[in-house]
């Protein structure tokens, strides 16, 4: 009885992290940049540790500061504010992948901008970080 019963609590959990880390990648899908700019400053930091947790559970590292992360997707939004209506998440990628941050087994970080950048913003971006 108390076996099944651990059995089952083990479950529940799993259950409910999966939940989670689940929603809160929806979640981030969801947020646009309009949305992301009327929320709170905590409310910001707390989506961008859940998408960070997310990822993380997928496999990919994000060692950057969340707070930090949260300024510079302000100041994206502050200077692109034609692109408000896209998804925050992929905004929130596009900059951990110019940063470098962006780490996953087997996966090469180069590689990865110039393909989720193109040529012409990888190029910019390169001379960017390295000036």
């Amino acid at each position: 009885m108390k076996r099944r019963l651990f059995t089952a609590a083990i479950a529940f959990v799993l259950s409910a992290v999966l939940f989670f880390n689940t929603e809160t990648a929806l979640r981030a899908a969801l947020i646009t940049g309009n949305d992301w700019v009327k929320m709170r400053n905590a409310q910001k930091a707390e989506e961008v540790k859940g998408y960070i947790k997310s990822l993380r559970s997928q496999g990919v590292v994000i060692k950057g500061d969340p707070v930090a992360y949260c300024r510079k997707l302000d100041a994206f939004y502050a200077k692109h504010p034609d692109l408000k209506k896209e998804e925050c998440g992929k905004m929130l990628k596009t900059i951990m992948i110019m940063e470098y941050d962006w780490e996953q087994k087997g996966v090469d970080k180069d590689t990865l901008a110039r393909q989720w950048l193109g040529d012409d913003l990888y190029k910019k971006n390169k001379a960017r970080k390295w000036e």
